[in-house]
C-alpha cells in the first residue's frame, strides 16, 4: 500500500478543514462573538452526521498513513523537520480531537468559545494547554513550511521568512485571544466546574483559579 500518496492526496481533505478551523479562531482576536458567529457558520456543515463522520475517517487515515511513513533517523533538514513536526501532529489530533469528542459526546458540554478558553484560565492547566494548544497550530505550520521546502527546492528566502512570519502571528493570536490577554473574559462557572472536576481526577494537581 503506498501510504505516502495516501497521506498526499488525504491531507487536501483534512488540510482545508485545518486552515477553515484556525481561520474560525482567528475571529476570536475581535471577541467571543465573532468567534460564535463564525463557528456556527463552518458547524452547519461539519457537524453533520455524514460529514462529521468523512472528516473523522480522513483524520484517522492522516495519522496512520503519517505514522506509517514517519522516519526519525534521516539527515538534519528540512526531511527531519517535516517528520518530527509529522509526529507531534499525529499525537495532538489525536488528543484534541479525542477530547473535544468526549466532552461533546459523553460529558455533553458545549465545546464553544469557552470550553476552549476555559483550559487557559485555570491553573495549573493554563500552562499545560497554552503549551499543548500552540505548539500544535504552530507544528502544523511546520509541517506545511516544511513540504513546500522540499517540494519548492529553489524557495526565495524572503518567501520562506513570509510563510514563518504568518506561522507565529497566528499561532501567538490565536493564544492571546483564548488566554484573555487581548480582552476580559468572564468564564462560565460551569466550565470553571468541569475543568476543577477534570483536574482534579489527575493525581498531585490541586486546582485552584485566578
Amino acid at each position: 500500500m503506498n501510504w505516502e500518496l495516501i497521506h498526499r492526496w488525504n491531507s487536501v481533505v483534512i488540510g482545508l478543514f485545518i486552515v477553515a478551523h484556525l481561520g474560525v479562531h482567528l475571529f476570536a482576536v475581535a471577541s467571543p462573538e465573532a468567534h460564535a458567529g463564525a463557528a456556527g457558520v463552518l458547524r452547519q456543515y461539519y457537524r453533520d452526521p455524514l460529514l462529521e463522520v468523512i472528516l473523522l475517517s480522513s483524520l484517522l487515515i492522516q495519522i496512520v498513513s503519517g505514522y506509517a511513513e514517519l522516519k526519525l533517523f534521516v539527515k538534519p533538514g528540512w526531511r527531519l523537520v517535516r517528520n518530527l513536526s509529522g509526529l507531534y501532529l499525529i499525537a495532538f489530533m489525536a488528543l484534541h480531537v479525542g477530547t473535544v469528542m468526549y466532552a461533546r459526546h459523553i460529558d455533553h458540554v458545549p465545546t464553544d468559545f469557552y470550553w476552549a478558553a476555559g483550559a487557559f484560565a485555570l491553573e495549573p492547566l493554563r500552562y499545560g494547554a497554552m503549551g499543548f494548544y500552540g505548539l500544535g497550530v504552530f507544528s502544523f505550520f511546520t509541517h506545511m513550511i516544511a513540504v513546500c521546502a522540499l517540494t519548492w527546492k529553489s524557495m526565495p528566502r524572503s518567501v520562506l521568512m513570509i510563510f514563518w512570519s504568518v506561522a507565529i502571528i497566528i499561532t501567538t493570536l490565536i493564544l492571546l485571544a483564548f488566554s484573555g490577554l487581548l480582552y476580559k473574559l468572564d468564564i462560565p462557572m460551569s466550565v470553571i466546574g468541569y475543568y476543577e472536576a477534570v483536574l482534579a481526577q489527575l493525581p498531585f494537581i490541586s486546582p485552584y483559579t485566578q
